[in-house]
């Protein structure tokens, strides 16, 4: 269906706000944008659907796990990180005969009406995931962490990938305490080769960061639960060192979280031009901390935002997401700075911007409406920090 989309303002990273301004979509793609009186004769006698408020792109969630989706945030009550997981594993095991499917479209589903346009989504079920929709990377995640098993886990894993399918497919690693390096590279070489970006939980907790150091801790515990006999060389440093030390890190990375995280960290990331993808409701749920965001910019580090999953988070709302954000770190960052993070900057680090994160011509008209009544110069603050609960997907 081919429409003239008419917003008393138009949103956009590249763009900024304009007024008055028309989007013209032909099938689900964007054909041109500009003044609504240039368009509309451009356009001829199209279709006008007059919005009074903000037309904007959808955000892209960086991060989440839309398998987890029939569990709810709260569900497991726990002591700390680990056993946070533990509780996690256990109730996913006693759910391996439940159809879970339905749970985890509906979620997605209520996500994109809220506005969220593409997600990065990490899991463990091929089948599953690949059948949620093409507006995705799911990055297939991987864990073992003895080298032993490591080539029959990325023997089978990458194979699985391959196959033809039209869903975005990566590997992922899990996290350095739970991935041996041997597969932790195989995964990072194979994922360059096929110009794929890799995801990777990185120093989520400082259990995290103390079994990387010494191989001791909470992280014991959880690896003697669920692997039983295992082995894990202290590497004596930070798991960013760590992961960098293998060659993990490179502007394909997605660094998950990054909680704690020094300098040294901080700038080991910046050189090597990987991105960190900051969940903010999450970090606060399981570690009572969060990231230094402030910094990261500072340090010139690309930073992006996701929900992390429903066992961890009140909801997938992105637009909920990026108004704890902008609440957590209002003085670090702008409202620009937000929404180009949940927008464009995601994309283009995604590989996925000729597609999602702007409004140009050619992109999928992956939009959301913003009732709005305030001036332009508000607009930005708005979508950032108020807009949670009001926003909608623009329906073609």
């Amino acid at each position: 269906m081919r429409a003239i989309l008419r917003g008393r303002f138009v949103v956009d990273s590249l763009r900024g706000v304009n007024s008055d301004t028309g989007v013209v979509v032909d099938d689900g793609i964007i054909i041109d944008v500009g003044k609504f009186s240039d368009v509309s004769t451009n356009a001829g006698k199209e279709d006008v659907r007059e919005f009074d408020g903000i037309i904007c792109p959808a955000l892209i969630n960086a991060h989440t796990h839309l398998e987890l989706s029939s569990f709810r945030n709260g569900q497991f009550r726990h002591s700390d990180f680990v056993d946070w997981v533990i509780k996690l594993v256990n109730a996913r095991l006693s759910m391996l005969n439940v159809d879970v499917v339905p749970d985890c479209r509906k979620a997605k589903k209520e996500a994109e009406e809220l506005g969220t346009g593409f997600f990065v989504n990490v899991g463990n079920d091929l089948a599953l995931n690949r059948s949620l929709g093409d507006n995705q990377l799911f990055a297939f995640e991987q864990i073992g962490i003895n080298e032993s098993s490591s080539g029959k886990i990325f023997a089978r894993s990458s194979e699985a990938v391959s196959a033809e399918n039209r869903v975005r497919t990566a590997l992922a690693v899990h996290a350095p305490y739970s991935v041996s390096p041997s597969l932790m590279k195989d995964i990072k070489s194979y994922n360059n080769l096929r110009g794929s970006v890799t995801s990777i939980h990185l120093s989520e907790t400082s259990d995290e960061l103390e079994f990387v150091m010494s191989g001791t801790g909470r992280m014991t515990d959880l690896l003697n639960q669920r692997v039983g006999k295992w082995q894990f060389n202290p590497a004596g440093m930070s798991p960013v060192e760590y992961v960098d030390s293998l060659g993990l890190l490179d502007n394909r990375t997605l660094c998950v979280h990054c909680v704690f995280t020094d300098e040294r960290d901080m700038d080991i990331i910046s050189r090597r031009g990987s991105a960190v993808a900051v969940c903010v409701r999450s970090n606060r749920e399981l570690s009572g901390h969060v990231p230094p965001v402030g910094k990261f910019l500072q340090k010139g580090i690309r930073v992006v935002i996701g929900t992390d999953s429903r066992a961890s988070s009140p909801d997938l709302d992105m637009f909920s997401e990026i108004a704890a954000y902008y609440s957590e770190f209002h003085s670090v960052v702008t409202p620009e700075q937000v929404f180009r993070s949940a927008t464009y900057d995601a994309a283009q680090f995604l590989g996925v911007a000729n597609a999602f994160g702007s409004i140009s011509a050619g992109a999928t008209a992956a939009l959301v409406y913003v009732p709005f009544d305030g001036r332009g110069e508000e607009a930005l603050e708005y979508l950032a920090a108020g807009a949670q609960g009001k926003t909608t997907k623009v329906n073609l």
